[in-house]
């Protein structure tokens, strides 16, 4: 809850000036971006993971060109960050200082053979969905089966999947909304966001950026509001304390701080 009474610190300040100090990360390029707990930038492009302070002083990189692409990373537990290469079957675990530290993973080699979507959570649970068979499965560190639940929901064709506080597990589905299920699979309520764009969800916010603002739903107090970008080409937005995170179309990324 701290995290999230610190976002909506930033939300409030942001909607209160419209005066913006820029800053773009010097050298940085991606094609998507996210956030740890502690306000840290995580880069990917293609096969190339960067780590940048809160102020954008690159930190680290990691990349392994024979995994192919990283399709994901999940920096939910900052201690054991996670990237999913899908076409490979890979799970990859880093330190915070993106260094390995356990060999990669295969899915293939157990069992696992069409998974879209992975995460990991602070309780050390690996989570993937399986889109041809629509199982959501819940394993533990060292790749033991907590759970497996099947999927029935109509319509139900997930592109993100995102840890939460208090041990949920967020899917987006662009064309339904926001799926919310316990740590265990077990499902808990859907949120009828419906956009296209990546979203970023906290334990009260759903937020995505949509042309020239970002759109912010809190889905416990039923209230939307709307947040001016000061940067034109914006594809993602990440909102951290007094810190407007973007993620330009040209792969750019930039710093808006009050």
């Amino acid at each position: 809850m701290k995290l999230l009474r610190l976002l909506l610190w930033g939300v409030l300040s942001f909607t209160c000036s419209s005066m913006f100090a820029q800053t773009q990360i010097p050298n940085a390029n991606a094609d998507f971006i996210t956030l740890d707990p502690y306000g840290n930038i995580y880069a990917v492009k293609e096969a190339q993971l960067s780590k940048f302070s809160p102020q954008g002083e690159l930190l680290y990189k990691y990349s392994d060109n024979t995994l192919g692409t990283i399709s994901s990373v999940d920096v939910f537990n900052h201690l054991k960050i996670m990237l999913f290469y899908q076409d490979a079957g890979i799970l990859v675990f880093l330190n915070e200082q993106l260094a390995p530290i356990r060999d990669p993973i295969s899915l293939f080699d157990a069992n696992y053979f069409s998974i879209s979507l992975a995460s990991y959570s602070a309780a050390n649970q690996i989570h993937l969905y399986d889109y041809v068979n629509r199982y959501l499965i819940t394993l533990d560190f060292n790749m033991r089966e907590i759970s497996k639940t099947p999927i029935n929901f109509p319509s139900f064709n997930p592109t993100q999947m995102i840890e939460l506080e208090e041990k949920r597990l967020a899917m987006h589905t662009p064309e339904t909304g926001v799926f919310l299920f316990d740590a265990f699979g077990t499902f808990i309520s859907m949120i009828p966001v419906l956009t296209p764009h990546s979203v970023e969800v906290t334990s009260e916010l759903i937020y995505y950026t949509h042309h020239d603002h970002v759109n912010i739903y809190n889905y416990k107090m039923l209230s939307e509001d709307r947040l001016p970008i000061a940067i034109s080409g914006a594809i993602q937005t990440l909102l951290f304390r007094n810190k407007m995170i973007l993620l330009l179309q040209n792969g750019t990324i930039w710093i808006n701080e009050l």
